[in-house]
């Protein structure tokens, strides 16, 4: 049994930056089996596993207590499935090598992501939710479900790959139809192409619990580690390996400053959980530190 570490979704401090930054931090210390000061899974070398993140998202978000609602506990139920599913497969299909972007790592960031997000959204609000945050760490562990390694031929080919892969597993715990269509609609919301529409339907609108809001902070969370300035080029580097072994041109420019530049310039974030974060902050300090690199002489 793998314990937590200290520094995983630790909001001791009251610092919800400081949490995200020490829990992605974490997962790589245990990704890479670097020595720990926590003296757990990463100090052993061994990768903490995504059944024990969602265990502790869980928790966090406090929709694994003794009386669950009977969707959330149906929706957990679904995401250790499939959470022990991804690691028996090695993260990805079973006939091909794990991506070197859309692994378990990836997973794992999303997936710690949207719990402070879904964290930061409920204490803003003062209205709980606890089927919609259950949904969320399920959405987030499954819109990757079996990534190819490829990029979409079509709108949301892959997306839908991956939903179709997750959708056995839902109809294997009763979830209702309702909540298949929900997580559905905001899995195929998760194509890059349609990001910027999903920010809009949103514009001008508080935050409630619903596809529309869930659909953006399924792309935050899907973004947020790259658009880090601590951890993003890494996964640059990592996304360049992933395209370069299907011949996709960008993965010649993807890693390189100008290819972040395009990056940080394209990507948007509109949640409040985002605010309270920094995200945007953060893309807009990255560019303005590269266009100051940039004028010098």
């Amino acid at each position: 049994m793998v314990s937590n570490s200290s520094s995983y979704l630790d909001k001791a401090a009251g610092d919800w930056r400081a949490c995200l930054d020490a829990s992605l931090a974490y997962l790589r210390q245990s990704w890479d089996g670097q020595q720990s000061e926590s003296g757990d899974a990463a100090r052993d070398g061994r990768w903490v596993g995504l059944p024990f993140l969602v265990d502790a998202c869980a928790d966090f978000l406090g929709i694994a207590g003794a009386a669950p609602s009977a969707i959330s506990a149906q929706l957990i139920a679904v995401a250790r499935q499939v959470a022990a599913q991804i690691e028996a497969e090695g993260g990805c299909g079973l006939d091909s090598a794990e991506p070197g972007y859309h692994n378990r790592l990836h997973f794992s960031d999303s997936l710690t992501t949207i719990t402070l997000q879904a964290a930061i959204e409920s204490q803003r609000l003062g209205v709980d939710d606890a089927d919609w945050k259950a949904a969320l760490l399920l959405i987030a562990l499954g819109h990757d479900f079996r990534h190819p390694g490829r990029v979409n031929g079509a709108r949301a080919e892959i997306e839908q790959q991956s939903f179709d892969a997750l959708k056995p597993y839902l109809q294997q715990h009763a979830v209702p139809a309702l909540w298949v269509e929900r997580i559905e609609a905001v899995i195929l919301r998760s194509d890059f192409s349609v990001v910027a529409d999903n920010h809009r339907r949103v514009a001008g609108q508080k935050f409630s619990w619903c596809a529309d809001w869930a659909a953006v902070l399924l792309n935050e969370a899907d973004i947020m580690a790259s658009a880090s300035p601590d951890f993003g080029p890494r996964l640059s580097q990592a996304l360049a390996r992933e395209w370069e072994l299907i011949g996709f041109a960008a993965y010649r420019t993807v890693a390189t400053p100008q290819g972040r530049k395009a990056f940080l310039q394209s990507i948007e974030f509109s949640s409040p959980s985002a605010g309270v974060l920094g995200a945007a902050q953060r893309v807009r300090q990255q560019l303005a530190d590269a266009a100051a690199v940039q004028a010098q002489p």
